[in-house]
């Protein structure tokens, strides 16, 4: 009864193409399942199940790496959703395999229909996907013809050949291996033919250039920094434009983990019956383990994500911040730089002043609700003064 995930591919997946929106009514996926657990699980098919054309039958409508000789005994089931409308009320959920077998057949069981869509940007019109990578398709077929020229010539002409005047006397024995005495009339010639023109190799370059921006994907992402690139603080910022340039990816992750956290807590708000267990992050970072069931997450409505700063979570970026620390002297530790280099983790920096203004503010909460913090003489207490104030320039408290 627990909840699974399943990546799904565009040719695994249907819906109304005539909509201009990804807003749509329905879905049909498809998905493959062993055909013997399938007869165990509902005994009344058995016959017409095991009886069904496996995955290997149908390999040449399946995109895929595998063999096509590899046999299998995975069948194709289809799942239909149908969201709630006027005209449906209650909705639709179809778990069938053929229009003979139909294994399913009810009102739609979750609150919404479970199939989320993650894409970098939208077809203007369409319901389709967008992706910048569509732009650099005809470049990249430019810069695999180039390549195939280079290597073309290279492969037909990189073994070298001679040249002599007829009547030379010359055998091709005589050219073979080294430190040979070659006695000739003429000074036979090596052939160039394996020169390529460096017109080839300036416009391949135009190409990758063009290439790398229409994509955002540049020398720092690749991990082969231009050499003009020397401090921290530009790869930095090389680095976060990159990031920033694929924003409607990352907005769209961003919408699909909250659509996908909403989900999960509808599914368990209306099925969690029994006890489970989960780790949470409460008040000033503690983590503990709790049990719950859905009338206990009743009060959840969605669930919000809030991305970071791309530049602190880059090493380029937490190294060029944890150079400016040392400067204004936040750092006091030599072995915390140490640290910063080898993991990354800019949190050795500042756990100490991080803990402290946890500290404010959970004595900030216990403020609001009445209670009286205690007070310690190593406090730092010009700080939970000024942070302290702000409570009390709520005038209902």
């Amino acid at each position: 009864g627990d909840i699974e995930f399943t990546n799904l591919s565009p040719f695994d997946v249907c819906f109304d193409g005539t909509k201009e929106s990804n807003n749509h009514d329905w879905y049909l996926v498809r998905s493959f399942k062993n055909k013997y657990d399938l007869s165990a699980k509902y005994p009344e098919f058995q016959e017409k199940i095991e009886g069904l054309e496996t995955k290997s039958d149908l390999q040449k409508y399946r995109l895929g790496f595998n063999n096509l000789l590899d046999q299998t005994d995975d069948v194709p089931v289809y799942e239909f959703y149908h969201k709630r409308t006027d005209s449906l009320p209650e909705g639709r959920y179809m778990l069938f395999l053929t229009d003979e077998i139909v294994l399913q057949d009810i009102g739609l069981p979750y609150r919404k229909i479970p199939i989320f869509r993650i894409s970098a940007g939208d077809i203007l019109g369409t319901p389709y996907g967008y992706t910048p990578m569509f732009d650099v398709l005809p470049l990249q077929e430019a810069i695999n013809s180039l390549y195939s020229t280079i290597l073309t010539n290279q492969n037909a002409t990189g073994v070298q050949n001679f040249w002599s005047k007829p009547g030379n006397n010359l055998n091709v024995s005589d050219l073979g291996g080294g430190l040979n005495l070659i006695e000739s009339m003429e000074k036979p010639e090596v052939l160039q033919l394996c020169s390529t023109p460096a017109e080839v190799f300036k416009f391949l370059e135009q190409l990758e250039r063009t290439a790398e921006t229409l994509t955002g994907v540049n020398s720092v992402a690749r991990g082969n920094p231009e050499s003009s690139l020397k401090t921290g603080a530009a790869l930095a910022l090389v680095q976060s434009m990159a990031l920033q340039f694929m924003s409607g990816l990352q907005q769209s992750y961003v919408q699909l983990v909250e659509d996908v956290g909403g989900a999960i807590i509808g599914i368990l708000q209306d099925y969690a019956k029994a006890p489970r267990m989960i780790a949470i992050v409460g008040k000033t970072n503690r983590t503990e383990l709790k049990e719950f069931v859905g009338d206990d997450i009743s009060k959840i409505s969605r669930v919000y994500v809030d991305v970071g700063n791309p530049l602190a979570r880059t090493i380029a970026g937490r190294m060029e911040l944890a150079t400016q620390m040392m400067q204004y002297q936040i750092i006091k530790n030599p072995n915390q730089l140490i640290e910063v280099l080898n993991t990354g983790k800019l949190e050795v920096l500042t756990e100490d002043i991080q803990s402290e203004l946890d500290l404010i503010r959970r004595e900030n909460e216990d403020i609001t609700e009445g209670g009286n913090p205690a007070v310690t003489i190593i406090d730092d207490h010009k700080q939970h003064i000024l942070e302290h104030r702000k409570v009390l320039q709520d005038p209902d408290l």
